[in-house]
């Protein structure tokens, strides 16, 4: 049996040697953009190699954004949760 791997799913590990500046600067830079390292070096590659990624997914809270609703007076731990984190 043949094995075939989307490259879609998954990642190829990389190991980069660069200047500690440079690196103490861009780890700095994925912070304050709310990425990892690996994250911001994978699109400034793609980005200067013309690469594209087919669609971002949508997360379950801007799918759902506006369709569910709470019950009213159902005070639990979870949706206390919810509410503070998406603002319900």
């Amino acid at each position: 049996m043949r094995m075939q791997f989307n490259s879609m799913h998954m990642k190829t590990r990389l190991t980069l040697t660069i200047e500690p500046e440079v690196s103490h600067r861009a780890k700095a830079v994925a912070r304050a953009k709310g990425t990892s390292l690996s994250g911001l070096v994978e699109s400034l590659l793609a980005r200067e190699t013309g690469f594209q990624k087919a669609q971002k997914k949508i997360t379950f809270a801007k799918k759902w954004a506006g369709r569910l609703q709470l019950v009213d007076g159902l005070e639990d731990t979870r949706s206390r949760f919810l509410k503070e984190r998406y603002g319900l």
